[in-house]
């Protein structure tokens, strides 16, 4: 698994391809977002801007596991690894680890880049709230685009297979984030909550992972 993740991140940062795209793109999402809404006020900050904050984490993770394993399909590098001793469950963590990194990355330009364009309160909270939401997005997002990558269509497969079991990632998260922005103590239910969705879904990617992968 830790090779893989290794082998993954290495070539990412010897071809700079997706990562330079994804902040490119948090940045255009977020200077649109700055004209398109008219924002005066902190109430108007609390209520409009988690909600901009999630729309760009789910269309930046959209983006990011459209190629999760796009590139073993078309190198046929997936092959070589289902003939190691690496089980499929481990190779799917692997991925799912590897795209967590790379969406903790965004992650670090998104939320400053939030409070620099949106006027969005900084806080430390933040960051442990969108993390938690990241494990669980990167199990579901890895499994269908190992899943999705078998189709022709799988740019469109994609966002129909994982943007619904996100849903709940960012129901919990809004609410975590609402907490946070008004300097109130996070609650501990939906934290759990959080991290027992991460559970829940890594279980189950594990479980699904030999029949995705095998064709």
């Amino acid at each position: 698994m830790w090779a893989i993740v290794a082998r993954d991140l290495r070539v990412e940062l010897r071809g700079r391809e997706l990562l330079p795209a994804l902040v490119q793109f948090i940045v255009l999402a977020l200077v649109v977002a700055n004209f398109a809404f008219a924002i005066d006020g902190r109430e108007q900050v609390l209520q409009i801007v988690p909600g901009i904050l999630w729309m760009v984490l789910i269309f930046v993770g959209i983006v990011a596991f459209t190629r999760a394993f796009a590139g073993e399909r078309e190198q046929g590098t997936l092959d070589a690894m289902l003939l190691t001793r690496a089980s499929p469950a481990m190779i799917l963590f692997g991925k799912t680890v590897a795209q967590a990194v790379l969406l903790a990355a965004t992650v670090v330009v998104l939320l400053p880049a939030t409070a620099l364009f949106l006027q969005l309160p900084l806080r430390p909270e933040l960051f442990l709230i969108v993390l938690l939401a990241i494990i669980g997005m990167a199990a579901l997002g890895a499994l269908f685009s190992a899943l999705a990558t078998q189709t022709r269509a799988r740019e469109l497969l994609l966002p129909v297979l994982a943007v619904p079991l996100w849903i709940p990632f960012v129901v919990v998260g809004s609410g975590l984030v609402d907490q946070a922005l008004q300097r109130a103590s996070l609650d501990l239910a939906p934290v759990l909550l959080l991290c027992y969705m991460d559970i829940l879904f890594l279980v189950i990617a594990a479980a699904v992972a030999k029949f995705v992968l095998d064709d």
